[in-house]
This record gives C-alpha cells, structure tokens and sequence, in this order.
C-alpha cells in the first residue's frame, strides 16, 4: 500500500473491497474528479479508519497495514519475498511479465534482475521478461487511453507461455531456452524488440536539468530542460495546500495509461520543465531516477516527478513517475519508511532528495516532441495527501498544514532528472 512512504488510493480501494474477507463495491464507481464520491472518501482523516468511513466491514490487516507504515516491522518482513536468500531458493527457470502502465510494475524487472544474479541453478540464473504498453490487465486490444500502439501491442501470449511449459515441464526441444531473455515494447516506434539484458547494456544516461528564472509555475511558466547544467538561477516555488491537493487525471483505480496532463498542471502549484522541441528522435527506455535538491517550510512533505512526451499538438503524455516522502529521503527503496533511517526535515533547509521512478518506460520522443518534467506535492486521488505536520505516522493524522515549497536549480544545486537514453537502431 506504500511507495516509497506514500499510501497509494488504489490500494485504499482494494482494501476496502476486500475488507471482512467478502468482496464489496463501495462508493458509486466514479473516479474522475475531485467532487466524486472516491474522491471525497479519500480525503477522510485519519488513514486509519478511511474503511469504517467507507461503510465497508472492518479488517484487523488494514489497521496493521496503517499503524505499522516502517519497513522494518515484523508485519512486513514476514511477507517480503525479495533479497537474495529468497532468490537463492528458486531452482527453476522464471518468466516474469508486466506492462509499462502497470502500477505493480516494479516487481517483474526486480525479480528478473534478483534470479539472474542469485538463482540456485544455471537455469534459474538465466530468467525471461517481458514488458509491453499495458496495464495490470496485461495484453488487451485497443486504445490505451486513447493511444493506439498498433497490432503488434497484442501479442500470442497463451502460445508463448505454452511454448515455455512444454520445454520445461514436458521436455520438448522447441528451443525456447534459446530464446532472447528480454522482450520490450518501444512506445513511439510501436515495435517489439528482442534484448540480451535489463536494462540494456549500451544505455548512455544522460543528466537534463531543471532551468527557469524563478517563474517555472503551470504550463504558462517559463520552464526548461537541457543537457546543459545551470549556472546562476533562482529557485522555483509554490504552495502546496493538503486541503487542495494537485489532482491526478486518472480515471480509474489503477494507471490508465498515457494520460493527458495538461489540465493537472495548469495550477501554481506545479512545476513545469520543457526542452524545445527535438531536432532528431530520443529514444528513453530504462529505469530513471530524479535528484531534486529542495526545500519545504514544513517538517514532512512530498516530492512527486513526472515524465511526459509532449507531442506536436500539444497533448503532454504521462509516461511514469517518481514520488518520496521527504522523511523517507535516506530510507531504502521498497514502498514503506525504514525505521532505522527516518529523517528528520528541518523548515527552510535544502536536501538533497533521490527519487527512483516506481516505474521505468520504452518511448520514443519523436522528432518535434518535447521532453516534459512537471514537479508537484500532491497527485490526488492516485496518492493519498501528506498532510505536512511531520509526524511519524501520517495514517493517524488528523491535522493538515500548508507548506511552501522551493526548487533549487543552479550550480550548487543542480536539480536533473538521468534518463536512459538508446543509441540510433538500425
């Protein structure tokens, strides 16, 4: 339920769903908007008895999940599976599967990664992935927010994994063990691409930093993103109020795909960053990570980055995106604060924050796209407010403070983001 120490509404959503142990729609099924009747259960305080708000049946597991948010808690590491103990044990061969717009993304490229170095066997150390333009229901026909990736997005996906069980389970030599590990759908191209490891091997990760003169605000500000590091600039600011949270253009409980931010960012409280536009295409396919150096008049926080391809007419795409709780800022990554390397914020100093995107993409920013950052605290009701007191535990929260928010880009703060930039194909 946490990324990165940020309570996520979808998962808000299925708990309630699940609660008592017996399958529950609760509210009228409306996601978009902040009037709706989600939305409105969402902005309920504390955390800790949004599911008794809700009307939906009480579960001793969602308090758990509320009252126990460190990583470090018995609850949690009884559940987690990761780390190389864990992968150690798996003797067989592994086909993991995901979509770029898919919210539990994450855990199919760290697993790969995770077998392929510490699986038990040389079977198991050679595992498969395959990342397509989807979301948590992988493999669907049709527009993805009203992008079509052609017919190629839809692939023989029941003949392939066939194809791999009778290999391994009924030793039929089909070859498949010969097979590329990794398979990637480049968004942008609309084309599969077989490759040898994840993420690729010939990656140039390239630093774009943030650039304005102080007015970076809404997609009216003046914003930019380059290669090139700044000089002598002043910070960017605005106000993040949790009573009038910054509001995501989801729809639905999960991504939705690559939606249009434009009306999410037309407020002060956002930042945008724009390259002009490119002169020849870039391809960005891989994991990225964001530095911001930052400032909050608060003791706790949030720092949400965005990657967007802005196309030709206008419409700015949400590719993927990176979020952490100021608190968490020198806490392993994994979903949830680390209890051994809380933070402690002070008002008005400048951290240095790290924020690896939740989840990576494959996209081409096509000859006259721009390359988009947008900046913000809050991304309502995809995220759950942080309600700014600095308490140890924002789920037992009632109380909600305004806090002002400062962006360093110059030459002792360089704010970028280091996207995973892939040579020409051929």
């Amino acid at each position: 339920p946490y990324q990165d120490g940020i309570l996520v509404g979808w998962t808000m959503d299925w708990a309630a769903m699940l609660s008592g142990r017996v399958t529950q729609v609760v509210g009228d099924g409306e996601y978009s908007g902040f009037g709706t009747t989600r939305a409105r259960d969402l902005f309920h305080t504390p955390y800790l008895t949004l599911n008794e708000s809700r009307g939906a049946l009480d579960s001793p597991w969602f308090s758990t999940w509320i009252r126990d948010n460190l990583a470090t808690a018995d609850y949690w590491r009884k559940i987690a599976y990761q780390g190389q103990e864990n992968y150690a044990r798996v003797n067989v061969p592994t086909l993991s599967l995901t979509g770029w717009f898919d919210a539990n993304f994450p855990g199919s490229p760290l697993n790969y990664q995770g077998m392929k170095q510490f699986g038990a066997t040389p079977e198991a150390r050679r595992p498969h992935l395959v990342i397509g333009p989807w979301v948590h229901s992988f493999n669907q026909p049709g527009k993805l927010a009203g992008i079509d990736y052609g017919p190629e997005a839809v692939i023989d996906w029941n003949g392939y994994v066939c194809r791999w069980f009778d290999h391994y389970l009924k030793g039929i030599g089909n070859g498949v063990e010969n097979d590329p590990p990794v398979f990637l759908f480049v968004m942008g191209r609309n084309r599969w691409y077989a490759e040898q490891e994840w993420p690729l091997s010939r990656t140039r990760w390239t630093k774009f930093y943030l650039h304005s003169r102080g007015k970076a605000n809404s997609l009216g500000g003046d914003g930019t993103l380059s290669e090139s590091a700044p000089d002598h600039e002043p910070p960017d600011t605005y106000t993040y109020d949790p009573e009038h949270p910054t509001r995501s253009p989801f729809k639905g409980g999960h991504i939705d795909g690559a939606v249009d931010t434009r009306a999410s960012s037309q407020g002060d409280d956002v930042l945008v960053y724009t390259t002009p536009p490119l002169e020849a295409p870039v391809e960005v396919t891989g994991p990225i990570e964001a530095k911001l150096f930052a400032a909050t008049s608060a003791r706790d926080t949030d720092w949400m980055v965005r990657l967007v391809d802005v196309h030709p007419d206008g419409s700015a795409l949400l590719l993927c995106d990176g979020v952490i709780r100021a608190r968490c800022r020198d806490s392993q990554r994994g979903g949830a604060f680390n209890a051994e390397s809380l933070s402690v914020i002070e008002p008005g100093k400048v951290y240095e924050y790290t924020i690896a995107f939740w989840r990576a993409t494959a996209n081409l920013f096509d000859r006259g796209h721009r390359i988009r950052i947008e900046v913000s605290s809050s991304y309502y009701p995809y995220y759950l407010r942080n309600l700014n007191t600095g308490v140890d535990n924002v789920g037992l929260e009632t109380r909600a403070l305004s806090a002002r928010q400062t962006i360093y880009h110059d030459d002792r703060y360089p704010s970028h983001v280091v996207l995973p930039v892939i040579p020409s194909r051929q």
